[in-house]
């Protein structure tokens, strides 16, 4: 019994003993799952700090494919699933990227911070020229961004820019700049650039800021801060930065951002991974430019064995009240020399109550036995937008001498409500076969281009109802502005070619080809095929830029020559004396004369290099 109580006495002792452990250190079951989960986000923060110092290597590539449910999103190849964001207009194909009017990449948030070395790799053709504005951006989201690292390909002084802030400065952070072309004080200055595809590489320390063009080392700046003094929650786009600039116009390639500092001979290896199509330039057997500030250029061959040249009259800057207000005429017996001929004015909109500024694009045709001028003009005084096609007629059979008259605005024909009652201009003529034809640009919407025929008895009337020749259709056809314009016609070994300008008036403008059989009905739509890549283009040719609305004439052997206008390399460096003005008053579209070619299956080579 005594044994028995004993034992039961031993038993509630280590019940209470036990109980009392329990009461003091054990913890209810939330509050156990709890501690659990905060223990479990401790430990993946830490892996994630962890994870964060680690290299990765390649933690971004756009090799600008899309995602197939998302069509505005860039897949990140890199497998850091830092995909891209694209906002505004875009286009998208093989594997290049095209974005302009306000569209850029957004890349994830944040993304950035703490990155102190990195090696970001890109390839562009910049078309946005000279000017202030980004390409790649990482920094804070400030109007005037206090802290960051910008990337513009082509500077106001046409030269590569890779920069960071080096203070801080809420009035002027540019002026805080170090690096590849700074704002000021530059130690190094970055390579004149231009259109064409080029290698851009940019790899930042925290030591230094380095920058590499087409493989090789452009210079290095040592630097103060780093991408960690710029504090947390970062953006970074492609395509603009957070300052309030234009946005970057052109096409973009192979994105690689490594969170290391890749060496020279890596950087070459990059660059040699893409395929290098070599340039093949050809001087032009004539002196360009063969007429300065002269846009829209024309030249006919007259029976009289006389060249006559026309061409828009510009207007030189924003205050010119004197430029788009005339219609001018040079004549010489060579080509070459209507360089230095006189140019007189044949027709001023003074002349008339019913024509205003802007005058442009004249063309001088000889149809019917008479010469005719169709020019381009506004028919309202306050609105020089309210562009149509208009007809000046002369007197006599030389049109260099002879009065010229103003006739009217073009007519179409009876029951026709649609054809030059919109903003319309760039008309042009031509024969085939006995029949007489007029093509022209016209809105509303995008600017196409329509056909209709005329009788050269009245060659002021359309004598069928209009055709759609074409409209926008293709990326080429569409930068800045959706435009077919400033059409031609070429005949030659049984084809009609109508050769016509695309896209904004900056360095965007090309040279689009449609075809068709002579003997084919020209008035069916079927009878035209439509090139889908431009027949010349800025990179085509040799620090000429925006080639465009042409004409053709012929030179003394009969042979074709191909008369157009493009910009030159000051205008695109911005050192014309109009750098930022409205292309409308920027006067730097000079006349050129070049060669016509012809490649093996018939069609017109323009940049005078033979197959």
């Amino acid at each position: 019994m005594k044994k028995r109580l004993l034992s039961i006495l031993m038993l509630i002792t280590l019940c209470v003993m036990s109980f009392s452990a329990c009461g003091n250190d054990s913890k209810t079951e939330e509050e156990t799952t709890t501690e659990a989960k905060k223990s479990d986000k401790d430990d993946k923060k830490e892996n994630e700090t962890d994870k964060k110092d680690e290299p990765v290597g390649l933690m971004l590539h756009y090799d600008m494919t899309l995602d197939e449910a998302k069509n505005n999103t860039i897949v990140d190849k890199s497998g850091q699933n830092n995909n891209g964001t694209i906002k505004g207009k875009y286009e998208i194909e093989d594997n290049v990227l095209f974005i302009e009017d306000g569209g850029y990449v957004e890349l994830p948030k944040g993304m950035f911070d703490g990155e102190n070395t990195l090696t970001i790799s890109m390839w562009l053709n910049n078309y946005t020229g000279a000017g202030n504005y980004s390409a790649m951006f990482i920094g804070s989201t400030e109007d005037l961004p206090q802290n960051y690292w910008l990337f513009n390909p082509c500077n106001p002084s046409g030269v590569m820019k890779s920069v960071m802030t080096s203070s801080v400065s809420a009035s002027a952070p540019y002026n805080t700049e170090v690096g590849i072309s700074p704002s000021k004080n530059a130690k190094v200055t970055g390579p004149s650039t231009s259109i064409g595809w080029a290698h851009y590489v940019t790899v930042i320390t925290e030591e230094n800021i380095t920058a590499y063009y087409n493989g090789e080392l452009v210079g290095s700046v040592d630097i103060k801060r780093t991408i960690s003094d710029y504090g947390e929650d970062l953006v970074s786009y492609i395509g603009k930065s957070s300052y309030n600039d234009p946005t970057y116009v052109g096409f973009i390639k192979d994105v690689k951002v490594y969170d290391k500092a890749l060496t020279a001979n890596e950087i070459k290896a990059e660059y040699d991974l893409v395929e290098q199509a070599d340039k093949n330039y050809s001087e032009s057997e004539y002196e360009n430019p063969l007429i300065e500030e002269r846009a829209d250029p024309y030249i006919i061959k007259g029976n009289d064995g006389y060249y006559y040249f026309t061409a828009s009259y510009p207007r030189r800057g924003g205050n010119d009240k004197e430029g788009y207000d005339r219609v001018i005429l040079r004549r010489a017996t060579t080509l070459e020399g209507l360089s230095d001929a006189e140019e007189i004015c044949i027709w001023d909109e003074s002349e008339e109550d019913s024509v205003f500024s802007y005058i442009w694009a004249p063309e001088l045709h000889y149809i019917g036995g008479k010469w005719y001028v169709y020019f381009a003009g506004s028919a309202s005084r306050d609105n020089v937008f309210d562009v149509r096609c208009q007809v000046l007629v002369c007197d006599s059979d030389d049109p260099y001498t002879g009065n010229w008259t103003y006739k009217g605005m073009f007519e179409g024909m009876e029951g026709d409500s649609f054809s030059f009652s919109f903003f319309s201009l760039d008309m042009t003529y031509f024969e085939n076969n006995g029949k007489h034809y007029v093509i022209w640009a016209q809105k509303p919407g995008d600017s196409n281009l329509y056909m209709a025929t005329i009788n050269p008895d009245e060659p002021w009337k359309l004598t069928s109802e209009p055709m759609l020749l074409t409209k926008p259709e293709y990326y080429w056809e569409k930068v800045r502005y959706a435009v077919c314009e400033g059409p031609s016609v070429l005949k030659h070994d049984g084809k009609v070619f109508v050769c016509y300008s695309a896209a904004g008036t900056g360095p965007e403008y090309c040279v689009g080809l449609l075809t068709a059989d002579a003997d084919a009905d020209l008035m069916d739509i079927s009878s035209w095929t439509k090139s889908d890549k431009p027949l010349l283009t800025s990179e085509d040719l040799y620090q000429e830029y925006g080639p465009g609305h042409n004409s053709f004439t012929v030179d003394e052997n009969g042979d074709y020559v191909f008369v157009y206008h493009a910009r030159s390399q000051e205008c695109f460096d911005g050192e014309c004396g109009f750098e930022g003005s409205d292309p409308l008053v920027d006067p730097c579209r000079h006349a050129r004369l070049r060669k016509v070619l012809w490649a093996e299956d018939g069609t017109p080579i323009l940049n005078g290099v033979s197959e």
